[in-house]
């Protein structure tokens, strides 16, 4: 028995005085509480769906849960991947000597070098749009607006872009 485990039937029971506990007030009581009963159900299944809700957050093992939970929820083969990423390219300073060729044409000619390596900017270098990548097996059936929207409602808001892919 849990704080929110009431029998309303016992407490109608013993709510009434003894001279009148006779069946047909007891029944007429029990048509009296059925609201009650119907919203402590409702209750408890919101409180439930609640508790559920803050076990959850935004971290990847905790959305991975919930999509497993909803979707997949005998084989677990719902991932969520990194997005693209370039990493930046380290240009040294003269005394490091550690060369680096950006294929400049003044550069040409003096040593052979590797393919020339490209310089991003620091809007490049960051994530490329894709934040992270949901991946789902083309075996589950699954509404493709329900998981956006259970995605959304665990990923941080501020949090970029993300994609939903089969495998």
């Amino acid at each position: 028995m849990g704080l929110f485990d009431v029998n309303y039937e016992n407490v109608a029971w013993y709510a009434l005085p003894v001279r009148l506990r006779k069946v047909v007030q007891f029944a007429w009581l029990r048509c009296l509480i059925t609201p009650v009963k119907w919203l402590a159900i409702l209750f408890k299944a919101n409180r439930t769906g609640n508790l559920y809700r803050l076990a959850h957050n935004s971290q990847v093992v905790y959305l991975e849960a919930a999509l497993n939970d909803t979707f997949d929820t005998i084989t677990r083969r719902i991932y969520i991947d990194d997005g693209p990423f370039k990493d930046p390219l380290y240009c040294y300073l003269q005394p490091e000597e550690k060369p680096v060729w950006l294929g400049l044409i003044s550069e040409t000619g003096a040593t052979s070098y590797p393919d020339p390596e490209v310089l991003y900017t620091d809007d490049e270098t960051a994530i490329m749009g894709i934040g992270f990548i949901v991946k789902v097996p083309s075996a589950i059936t699954f509404n493709m607006t329900r998981l956006r929207a259970l995605v959304d409602l665990y990923r941080l808001a501020g949090r970029s872009n993300y994609s939903v892919e089969t495998f």
